[in-house]
């Protein structure tokens, strides 16, 4: 089951609880379909108090599904406007975003 927490990184407090700040969405262990209702949460958090840009950590990420897959073109489809960097994939996760062809519609970085 994945472990999802966003961190605010604002300066400014009230700006960092209303959105509109950096915002860094960190996921870890395994994210799969079994995550679907949990991470529509983070989706439904992200879209109503939306950051100025989103990096998504993938460093402590062991495994991702097709579904998995599936909820982050949900959340890129919800934040729409804003840019999402996906951050620290490992090798299997790295080719899964590569076969995905996920770097068309999120920066990526090492």
């Amino acid at each position: 089951m994945v472990q999802a927490r966003i961190e605010r990184t604002s300066g400014d407090e009230q700006t960092a609880a209303n959105g509109g700040g950096p915002a860094t969405l960190v996921l870890e262990n395994r994210f799969t379909f079994t995550d679907h209702e949990a991470f529509r949460h983070v989706i439904e958090d992200l879209g109503d108090r939306p950051p100025s840009d989103l990096t998504i950590d993938l460093s402590g990420l062991i495994y991702m599904d097709s579904a998995a897959v599936g909820m982050l073109l949900l959340l890129r489809e919800r934040l729409d406007r804003i840019r999402i960097v996906l951050k620290g994939a490992n090798t299997p996760v790295r080719d899964l975003i590569r076969i995905a062809r996920l770097g068309t519609l999120f920066d990526l970085s090492e």
